[in-house]
């Protein structure tokens, strides 16, 4: 083991938790030590010199600074004054100071009015506090050190016995296909190690599912689609044996195998189309991922090049234009998650976006829970805090090119960064110091001048000539100058763009965190990788690049034993609606423990032997006897295992949202099976969405009246469809490996009221009712296998004829009625109209609500749309298509339909 370690780059987690508490570990550069390359002018007591710094300095910044510079208060300019760091670094001018040299440093030229900056701007300090400010810069800035803390290291006698220990760290076990006594029933190997766990706890398997109800699963378990009548009774009647092969083949072959399966890593990659959290920004280019990971699975992609593309795709050689573009906008897997942009400091921005990575990598990927580590050496698993730092060193060497900025309280495109883009094409970038974009830089800052000028004074209320104020006519002038400026500098204007990364221009080690906290500074740690995980060989990081290179090897080498372990249990997962693993993200300690071990195994090394492919997984998992059983149960049975764990039975689950949508359009016969281009988000500057502005208000229009689908939906965080919404969703902030089935109200009130549902109903009545080739018996027949994907039994052809019946018969005497009462009231009205003055327009009769004027729009106000949606209004023909398009809306609600058994 020793051997091995020293083969790393990176200190194994617990080594470097004891380093960290030894006696040589060094913290961040200490207070009074100056920067490499500066020597003091004179050796300075560091004791002595924080004393004198919480002394003087402290209370002097605290008193005078703080209330515009803190952590706790504001961050003016991007500056905080209460962190070293942050004074170090500095805001949007640069470092405010230099340790050892206060002549240069900006913190002295602005307190002491030497410049344009004057701090702080409402009185200047005493030459006395000035020169304790300064005394304290040439001494070396001597700040408290930040302590780490006690609990670090001392988990890893702990961590390594876990680490030998834990199922799941310890490599692939091939063990022996086991025997079984039933030696005609298994199919595949798979159903050998299923058998024998069934035959060791004397619990046969149930029947065989019948072929009606197995097209039904397969069709819907692959493509996410319904199985036509006609694909369902082409199934039956093929009596072959490699009826079943045959069936899986086509539907793998289908385009809609690739939008099913497609559909279930975006869940894990947490897509969506724009920022979430406190500013939501549209991110217009999310799209090009989600149709690459679409292409990926229908192209059935190695899953282990696969996960390199998005891991690292832009330091990968490419034979094409076309393959490299492919790579870049894979790394979009690492750019699409949730973005504060609203945080006032550019390290915290950075350090919860380089978080998110972390946390997105470790648990799609390895079914770990890294990010626990970020604040304190893990509870549960082996991962310690420097092994958490060990991968931020790798991300935080990395561009995150999502087109996006930090700024606290920003408006319009402040938050837009057009330079951080991945380009796809061969055009060349704007050049920022052409005369054009120079001159549309010099309007945009005059007009922006303008504008600041009249925010917050009176003379801004002042009205212009159209009586609108001052203030918003200087705000849309710089509004539409700083669109002109972005637009000359934007790459997506000059050709397509991506989300993804890119290796920082300058890459390194970074320090531990302590606590989490992104100013405090600790230790620097290698990067490197979870030591949770290791093997002969692995690789290490090449000084000159980021690390990600290497961690995409690292993550897919045959001897890390967790990739492949975790991606079959998620296919598992998704083909017997729930893994071997009941836990799909979280294979540590907290996790479930694996129901076949040895199954999980042989079909992890089963997988990586046969080149990683995810059809050849899918089909060999469905053509299994295990999976074609049928969905009936016993007392027995239930009582047994009620859980199903052994797998004695094929567990009936809900369809997801976007299949219950996708079924009703097929039903219907509106479905567009084509792939639409891009998404109607694309069109969207990034600029803050309202969840009740105009624009919001159109996207939730669009997605309603889309027949694509609904893996093309536009999907921006805060705005999903309820289509999608009411049926348990994804959640889009993180890893969903696993959607919850709920069963609520709001799902009713869905399927009873819900316009997309009432309109699908209504087409699917006016389809049936065009056959003019079949009678009412007949059409019932049809409705029932577009719906339920079977034949209508006699009880359900006796319901479905009365209800139809009665349905017709009372509305047209309501209709009656209505007409009778319509024609008496007309009268009555005619009578006592007789003699009667004629009522003035905009007369006496006009109400006072009519009669005032429509108040002026307050461009100073974000355009809202606070009224109440207005439904679709359907116009039904006449009684018999209603009652036709209520039945059909009654099969749609029905649990036969939502359900696939």
């Amino acid at each position: 083991m020793q051997g091995l370690r020293g083969q790393q780059r990176q200190v194994c987690g617990w080594s470097i938790a004891l380093v960290l508490l030894s006696a040589t570990a060094t913290l961040a550069q200490p207070a009074g030590t100056p920067p490499e390359g500066i020597q003091p002018a004179q050796p300075v007591n560091e004791e002595a010199a924080v004393e004198y710094f919480e002394k003087h300095v402290r209370p002097l910044l605290a008193a005078n600074c703080y209330a515009c510079h803190s952590a706790n208060t504001n961050s003016h300019g991007g500056l905080r004054v209460d962190d070293r760091n942050g004074l170090v670094a500095g805001g949007g001018r640069g470092g405010a100071i230099v340790p050892h040299k206060a002549a240069d440093s900006l913190l002295i030229k602005a307190v002491g009015y030497q410049d344009k900056l004057k701090m702080p701007p409402s009185k200047q300090l005493a030459a006395e506090e000035i020169a304790i400010l300064t005394k304290w810069i040439d001494d070396g800035a001597a700040w408290p050190k930040p302590r780490l803390p006690s609990s670090v290291g001392k988990s890893a006698e702990e961590y390594e016995r876990l680490r030998k220990q834990h199922w799941a760290w310890q490599p692939l076990n091939s063990s022996a296909v086991p025997a079984v006594k039933e030696l005609a029933w298994p199919r595949d190997d798979i159903d050998r190690f299923i058998l024998a766990k069934l035959e060791e706890n004397q619990l046969p398997p149930v029947a065989d599912a019948d072929r009606v109800q197995l097209a039904r699963r397969i069709t819907f378990d692959l493509t996410g689609l319904p199985p036509t009548p006609e694909e369902i009774a082409a199934f039956v009647a093929d009596t072959s044996p490699t009826a079943v092969e045959t069936l899986a083949d086509r539907l793998l072959a289908l385009p809609a195998y690739g939008e099913r399966w497609g559909r279930h890593w975006l869940d894990v990659a947490r897509y969506a189309e724009s920022t979430g959290s406190a500013r939501n920004l549209p991110m217009p280019h999310s799209w090009r991922y989600r149709d690459y990971v679409i292409d990926a699975f229908n192209a059935d992609k190695p899953y282990d090049k696969f996960l390199r593309e998005q891991i690292a795709g832009d330091l990968l050689p490419a034979t094409s234009p076309y393959e490299k573009a492919e790579q870049l906008v894979a790394t979009g897997f690492l750019a699409l998650g949730v973005k504060d942009v609203n945080q006032r400091f550019k390290v915290r921005y950075i350090m919860d976006n380089v978080d998110e990575q972390i946390d997105v990598v470790s648990r799609a990927v390895l079914g770990l829970t890294a990010s626990c580590a970020r604040c304190h050496d893990h509870k549960f698993d082996p991962i310690p805090t420097a092994d958490y730092y060990a991968l931020a060193g790798i991300f935080r060497s990395t561009d995150l090119c999502a087109g996006l900025r930090n700024k606290m309280g920003g408006g319009g495109l402040d938050y837009y960064d057009p330079q951080m883009l991945l380009s796809l094409g061969t055009q060349a970038p704007t050049v920022a110091g052409t005369p054009k974009v120079q001159a549309a830089k010099k309007a945009f800052e005059a007009a922006r001048s303008e504008f600041l000028a009249l925010r917050d004074v009176p003379a801004g209320d002042e009205k212009a000539a159209d009586g609108r104020p001052k203030r918003a006519h200087a705000r849309e002038k710089m509004q539409k100058l700083q669109n002109e400026l972005v637009k000359l500098n934007d790459p997506a204007m000059q050709g397509p763009v991506a989300f993804g990364v890119r290796d920082s221009s300058a890459v390194s080690d970074t320090e531990i965190r302590i606590r989490g906290e992104a100013e405090k500074l600790g230790p620097v740690v290698p990067r490197g990788f979870l030591g949770i995980i290791q093997y002969e060989g692995q690789p290490t990081v090449n000084p000159k690049q980021s690390g990600r290179l290497e961690l995409a090897a690292w993550l897919t080498s045959d001897k890390n034993p967790l990739t492949s372990r975790v991606i079959v249990n998620r296919v598992w997962q998704h083909l017997f609606g729930a893994g071997l693993v009941k836990t799909v993200d979280n294979f540590g300690t907290t996790g479930d423990l694996p129901s076949h071990p040895e199954l999980l195994d042989h079909l992890a090394s089963r997988f990586v032997r046969e080149g990683w492919s995810i059809k050849k997984l899918v089909r060999a998992i469905v053509l299994s006897h295990s999976y074609q059983l049928s969905s009936t149960a016993t007392d027995a049975h239930l009582l047994a295992d009620p859980a199903n764990r052994l797998v004695w039975r094929h567990s009936p689950r809900r369809l997801e949202a976007e299949e219950i949508r996708d079924a009703m359009l097929a039903a219907s016969g509106k479905l567009d099976p084509s792939r639409p281009t891009g998404s109607p988000g694309k069109e969207f500057k990034v600029i803050e969405l309202r969840n009740n502005g105009p624009e919001a208000k159109k996207l939730l229009d669009q997605a309603r009246a889309s027949r694509y689908r609904s893996v093309y939906l536009p999907l921006l965080r805060g705005l999903v469809p309820n289509s999608l919404e009411v049926f348990d969703f994804a959640e889009q902030g993180m890893v969903t490996g696993s959607r919850d089935a709920t069963t609520v109200a709001p799902q009713a009130l869905y399927l009873l009221n819900d316009p997309f549902v009432v309109r699908q109903s209504l087409n699917l009545a006016e389809r049936l009712l065009a056959r003019t080739d079949l009678d009412d018996l007949g059409r019932i027949q049809a409705v029932y296998g577009l719906t339920l994907g079977r034949t209508a039994s006699s009880p359900d052809l006796d319901r479905a004829v009365a209800f139809l019946a009665r349905y017709e018969g009372d509305l047209r005497q309501l209709q009656a009625e209505a007409e009778a009462a319509k024609q008496a009231k007309i009268a009555a009205s005619s009578a006592a109209a007789e003699g009667q003055p004629e009522a003035t327009v905009g007369g006496a009769g006009m109400t006072d609500a009519a009669k005032q004027p429509v108040p002026p729009v307050n461009p100073d106000q974000p355009g809202r749309t606070d009224e109440l949606a207005q439904e679709e209004k359907l116009e039904i023909a006449d009684p018999r298509t209603a009652a036709w398009a209520s039945f059909c809306q009654a099969l749609f609600g029905s649990a036969e339909f939502r359900f696939v058994r």
